[in-house]
């Protein structure tokens, strides 16, 4: 009797640790690589085994390749807003693209990043200009608050001139509100 209590007290054990680990890795996603802890742990492991001179420019060289990559896997951010507001909404999703964003111009000063905004053709083109800069200020303050360099950020207002979608419809003009972050 006191076999199978043990057994079943086990499997209860093992199958809360699988169920947990489901949960949290398959379903909330939070077992993925968080990839600047990675660099940090392979830096320092680096430095203790190799040295720290050669290591640094292999890493920076790795980490900016790495950056770069997912930077292109990504495309351009794009933030998206409700009529008349240049509210920004985050998503929650930013940080491993800023982290990405950060170490790639950080190690090359002479690349951009062109924040355009964009509006639906309600409205004024003054209203609609104003908006449209307004959501390109937002989306630049929120990079600068990320870490990025304000020197190599531009903003542009395309006012209602350039939509994604049809005006016509309520969920065209949704995807018309919208700041993009562009890297050039």
């Amino acid at each position: 009797m006191k076999r199978l209590s043990l057994f079943l007290f086990l499997l209860l054990i093992v199958w809360i640790i699988i169920a947990t680990y489901l949960y949290v890795c398959k379903i909330r996603g939070h077992c993925d690589n968080n990839d600047q802890e990675a660099r940090t742990e392979i830096a320092d492991t680096l430095k203790t085994e190799y040295g720290t001179a050669e290591s640094d420019k292999n890493l920076q060289k790795d980490s900016v390749a790495l950056a770069l990559d997912y930077l292109r896997e990504i495309g351009n951010r794009t933030y998206y807003f409700d009529f008349a507001s240049a509210e920004l909404s985050i998503d929650g999703n930013d940080d491993k693209y800023f982290s990405a964003l950060s170490i790639y111009l950080d190690n090359n000063p002479d690349v951009l990043v062109t924040i355009v905004g964009h509006a639906d053709s309600r409205g004024s083109f003054a209203a609609n200009d104003k908006f449209a800069t307004l959501r390109a200020e937002v989306v630049r303050d929120y990079c600068i608050e990320n870490g990025i360099n304000k020197d190599q950020i531009t903003t542009v207002s395309k006012s209602d001139t350039e939509p994604a979608a049809s005006n016509e419809t309520e969920e065209g003009r949704k995807l018309n509100r919208r700041a993009e972050i562009i890297i050039n």
